[in-house]
């Protein structure tokens, strides 16, 4: 027979080796943790967080067997608290009990189940669910529910690397702004750096300098100075492609101020990560693998493997600039060793190990690389970085003598610059 609620509160208090009073310090009286665990009395939400916290027991574990006992909202706050928690599957399942059942809350379920869903990476049942609420939101005539529906589409589609429906639902998004009379400024703020950032993706650097500007000049009226710091590193971001690195240095270092000031260390040192970056542009290397060394002791601590990973292809980088090469290889190795297969930032570390056999004479080697680099940037969208090793690859062949192979590898980085200027809709 399953658990009560309240049985299950007592068995993890008896655990944890605490008495009821001393669960009750600070939430309730002891009479009232008494009688919860009784089943006598039902515990608020709110208290059953503070009971969470006292035990160290996450929400779901007293409520996720239950929830078909449990009142609507109080179902509702577990799947926002999964949400919180990352624990997005948990999440999905609680949400999808809901969607068809509250009609109170309906869309704002619904935005929620999309978020878990491209959070879980299952892109095409966000798709689905948002554009099947197209219809039913442009007969409403709510502008703020529009833009808040082009908005989630758009994020969706940039999670799955669709740059060119993302800036579309984006630009929808912002038309709809336009029209709203009332839309949080932190909200809009967002909107902005999401935007920004798939205008970057798609090469529109001036466009996104512009709209992490106005995100910022957003979020400067409100108390959110953790979203603040996220457009000021967008904005480093943007300098750094614009090879404005001094600009780029002192964005970013404003960026780590704002991260610090709200104890969110690992934004404070993937942020740090970027100001390395900027200095091994300006030539800076041994600051720059000082900072980086400072990332991975971080990262470590946090258990951050995929941030590990890329701070030792950016060591890679650095000592391929400074021509250590032997180091360079060993950093490089290190990283694909903690990377999945089909991760993004092999294909960056690829790429430099393959300019690195370049430079060495290592021509065979150094193809193998390229092409492996290509493939990669290829199935993640990156088509200007796919177009960058073309012309290594090109480069190869024509100094080996293989113009039939040099001509075709042309064609192909053609190509892929041409899809590049299509998706930004400039036609050749």
């Amino acid at each position: 027979m399953d658990k009560s609620l309240g049985q299950k509160i007592r068995e993890w208090r008896m655990r944890k080796g605490i008495t009821q009073t001393e669960l009750a310090e600070g939430l309730v009286t002891p009479s009232m943790i008494s009688q919860i665990e009784s089943d006598k009395a039902n515990p608020s939400f709110k208290l059953l967080e503070g009971i969470s916290r006292k035990l160290d027991v996450p929400i779901d574990e007293f409520l996720m067997d239950m929830q078909e006992q449990l009142e609507e909202d109080t179902r509702y706050k577990l799947a926002k608290s999964l949400m919180g928690t990352k624990d997005y599957a948990k999440a999905i399942s609680v949400l999808e009990g809901l969607s068809s059942t509250d009609d109170a809350h309906e869309n704002e379920i619904k935005f929620d189940l999309a978020d878990a869903y491209v959070h879980s990476k299952n892109f095409e049942k966000a798709n689905k669910l948002l554009e099947g609420m197209l219809e039913v939101v442009a007969l409403e005539r709510d502008r703020s529910k529009a833009v808040q529906l082009y908005w989630k589409l758009g994020w969706a589609k940039m999670r799955a690397n669709d740059y060119i429906m993302a800036k579309h639902y984006f630009n929808q998004s912002l038309k709809e702004l336009s029209k709203a009379t009332d839309y949080a400024a932190e909200q809009k703020g967002i909107l902005f750096v999401h935007y920004a950032l798939t205008l970057s993706y798609l090469g529109e650097v001036q466009g996104a300098l512009g709209y992490y500007k106005n995100a910022i000049d957003t979020f400067q009226g409100t108390s959110s100075l953790n979203l603040l710091g996220f457009a000021y590193q967008g904005l480093a971001n943007t300098y750094y492609r614009l090879g404005e690195f001094k600009l780029a240095a002192e964005t970013t270092r404003t960026a780590i101020t704002m991260f610090r000031s709200v104890n969110d260390r690992l934004q404070e040192f993937r942020t740090k990560q970027n100001y390395a970056i900027i200095q091994y542009e300006l030539q800076n290397y041994s600051e720059a693998i000082s900072l980086f060394q400072e990332c991975i002791d971080e990262f470590k601590a946090l258990k951050e493997n995929d941030l590990i990973a890329n701070v030792y292809g950016e060591m890679g980088i650095v000592h391929f600039r400074m021509k250590e090469y032997q180091n360079a290889e060993k950093w490089c190795f290190r990283a694909l060793e903690l990377l999945p297969a089909e991760h993004s930032e092999r294909a960056f570390v690829y790429r430099t190990m393959g300019l690195m056999y370049k430079e060495l004479q290592n021509q065979e080697r150094s193809l193998e690389y390229m092409l492996s680099s290509a493939g990669l940037f290829e199935k993640f969208g990156l088509l200007g970085e796919v177009s960058k090793c073309y012309a290594q690859i090109v480069s190869i062949y024509d100094s080996r003598g293989e113009l039939e192979k040099a001509s075709e590898y042309m064609q192909k980085m053609t190509s892929s610059m041409q899809e590049g200027l299509r998706v930004r809709g400039l036609y050749l």
